[in-house]
């Protein structure tokens, strides 16, 4: 059976937890474990790493950072204490440099949430709640991304002629 308490330690909560007659720490946001607790032996905690994170207490080492799959770029870029932010390229951001890098000047897919899981690139996209990409807007879009890629082509194909 697992109970919480808090104790204070340098004027700040530390959280811990009593697991089979121990009493572990739990590692604060921005670390991770690196030894668990064991019997006689508190959680050894670390700063998490590049390109890692822990968002919340845990007795939980820090997790890899999502990487931003194809027709999504990185709103927010990754901390210790929370992960990468992915926005698509439908929404213009000429500000940020990694929408520059992925976006501008190509075709636009469009990835929704439930791709961007089967890409193994766990991926999210911001100021769009689940409900709206429902199978109309998501058909939408496809027809608009096909539009595009067509209009690229063919944007792509006048310039060499005219090279030629």
């Amino acid at each position: 059976m697992c109970a919480l308490r808090e104790k204070a330690v340098e004027g700040r909560p530390h959280i811990r937890h009593h697991r089979d007659g121990s009493h572990c720490s739990r590692c604060g946001p921005g670390w991770g474990v690196i030894s668990r607790c064991a019997r006689g032996r508190d959680t050894e905690c670390g700063r998490c790493r590049a390109g890692t994170y822990s968002p919340h207490h845990s007795t939980q080492p820090c997790w890899n950072c999502a990487r931003c799959g194809p027709g999504l770029y990185e709103a927010h870029p990754c901390t210790s204490r929370s992960d990468t932010v992915c926005d698509s390229c439908h929404r213009p951001a000429p500000d940020n440099p990694d929408y520059r890098r992925k976006c501008e000047g190509r075709a636009k897919f469009f990835l929704a949430p439930e791709d961007a899981r089967n890409t193994a690139e766990e991926s999210v996209l911001v100021n769009e709640p689940a409900y709206r990409f429902q199978l109309y807007d998501r058909e939408r879009i496809l027809e608009k991304d096909v539009e595009a890629i067509l209009r690229d082509k063919s944007t792509a194909r006048s310039e060499d002629l005219q090279r030629t």
